[in-house]
């Protein structure tokens, strides 16, 4: 009972020290991130201006505040390989060999899809996006025109949902892995996964048909990928 009883103390006192670091790690990120933020900031203003943006601001406040934003985001972006590593650090011992390839293969991965759904949003969604709603607004005689910390919420409200969606094929991947689908049962019900990922495009996007499109096109080449990783994800003994 004591040897249990100072065993869950130390895994306390390991989680607070690695929350510790992680929080600190998290500031020190904020700190550096305030003087990157700037030229970040600056690009993205001028890319909105040149692509006729107007840019305002309602208050004496507004573009400062949003750079502080801009900043805690690029902050949190900077610290998470520190706060990442705390997590797998502490986590690691209780795995096993077989969950322990499944963390060091789906950590690059979800990485990677996360940074392509967000390129995606940022290259591709967005610009379209944004035309599509300066264009209505334009044929209504309405002049655009849109503060410093709308714009950069218009770009998170798409990317981020994106790069999120597109970590779907690894939630398929491991699914598959441990058994819970297969490829067969993914290809069944293909017609309802179209209609729910129509549900969730809507749920994603800006409120328009165009936007919603948008986003459901690669969602569902994303499923029809995850089938293909199922097949060959399945255990062997099936």
């Amino acid at each position: 009972m004591q040897d249990k009883e100072l065993t869950l103390v130390e895994h306390l006192t390991e989680l607070r020290e690695r929350i510790i670091k992680s929080l600190i790690a998290v500031a020190i990120g904020f700190f550096a991130a305030v003087f990157l933020s700037q030229p970040v900031f600056q690009h993205i203003m001028e890319q909105a201006k040149a692509e006729g943006v107007q840019l305002i601001q309602y208050n004496f406040a507004d573009t400062f505040i949003t750079q502080i934003k801009l900043a805690l985001i690029l902050g949190l972006v900077l610290a998470f390989p520190v706060v990442l590593y705390q997590v797998i650090a502490f986590i690691l011992p209780a795995l096993k060999p077989e969950e322990k390839r499944l963390l060091f293969i789906g950590l690059p991965f979800a990485t990677g899809l996360f940074l392509a759904g967000w390129a995606f949003g940022y290259f591709i969604v967005v610009p379209i996006t944004k035309e599509f709603f300066k264009s209505m607004a334009q044929a209504s005689l309405v002049e655009v025109a849109v503060t410093p910390s709308n714009y950069l919420s218009f770009i998170l409200s798409i990317c981020n949902p994106l790069g999120i969606a597109f970590e779907l094929p690894l939630v398929v991947l491991i699914l598959a892995r441990i058994g819970l689908v297969t490829h067969q049962f993914l290809g069944r019900v293909r017609k309802y996964a179209f209609l729910a990922l129509m549900i969730l495009a809507a749920v994603l996007s800006p409120p328009d048909v165009i936007s919603m499109m948008i986003f459901l096109v690669p969602l569902y080449g994303l499923y029809e990928f995850s089938i293909i990783l199922a097949r060959f994800a399945q255990p062997k003994n099936e």
